[in-house]
């Protein structure tokens, strides 16, 4: 708008200044030429540096703003990382709960004891251990006393027992019951289960040693 004035100015004035204008030498109107022009031609100058220096601050808050969201597109990826981590975490304990669950309720509540026995007048004793199932149902259970193989079944089904009898010549024979049970679990997993019988003194004149209360081990 102001070049447009400033032509129109420009032309008005030549207007004016014609005759003036058809007597002047070349060099002259040369000058004439450049010295009206150069106003213009600064005021151009100056804005085009302006309109320069507004893009410049518009590209810079343009970054500035890409900037922002960004940063905030990066937390936002942050929490939604940190959320699907814990997620993913409480998903792994919850099948390992499950799993925990599922492998403990698959075996079978084994009880196991001294089931009587025999005294003989010599000393000589016979006693009975006994392996009894609460259920559930397992297979290919056998009970090994002491590391040896002394009963098996097939099936062990609650209410099940296995048992073995022991023989001592003498109270002082008698030693601590290892007991070892080895089973396919409801899911078809091999387990196995220990227990300790442990020796106790009877009361009386003759101390005897005997198998006492019997203890769950850990493997």
């Amino acid at each position: 708008m102001v070049s447009v004035i400033y032509v129109v100015g420009l032309g008005i004035y030549s207007v004016s200044e014609w005759p003036n204008m058809l007597i002047m030498k070349p060099d002259e109107f040369a000058t004439f030429l450049s010295g009206v022009f150069a106003p213009l031609a600064f005021l151009w100058l100056v804005l085009g540096f302006r309109q320069q220096g507004d893009e410049l601050q518009n590209s810079a808050r343009a970054l500035w703003l890409q900037g922002e969201e960004l940063r905030n597109s990066v937390e936002q990826q942050r929490q939604l990382v940190e959320v699907s981590r814990e997620q993913l975490a409480c998903e792994a304990a919850e099948r390992v709960r499950t799993e925990q669950a599922a492998e403990s309720a698959a075996q079978p509540r084994l009880t196991v004891g001294p089931a009587g026995g025999s005294y003989f007048g010599d000393g000589r004793r016979v006693l009975t251990i006994s392996v009894t199932s609460g259920g559930p149902t397992c297979t290919d259970a056998r009970m090994l006393l002491n590391a040896a193989d002394v009963a098996r079944t097939q099936v062990l089904v609650e209410g099940g027992r296995l048992e073995t009898q022991v023989e001592y010549l003498s109270p002082a024979e008698v030693e601590p019951a290892n007991i070892l049970v080895q089973y396919n679990d409801l899911r078809g997993n091999p387990r196995q289960q220990r227990f300790l019988i442990p020796i106790t003194e009877a009361g009386g004149p003759h101390r005897d040693r005997t198998l006492g209360d019997p203890v769950r081990l850990q493997d």
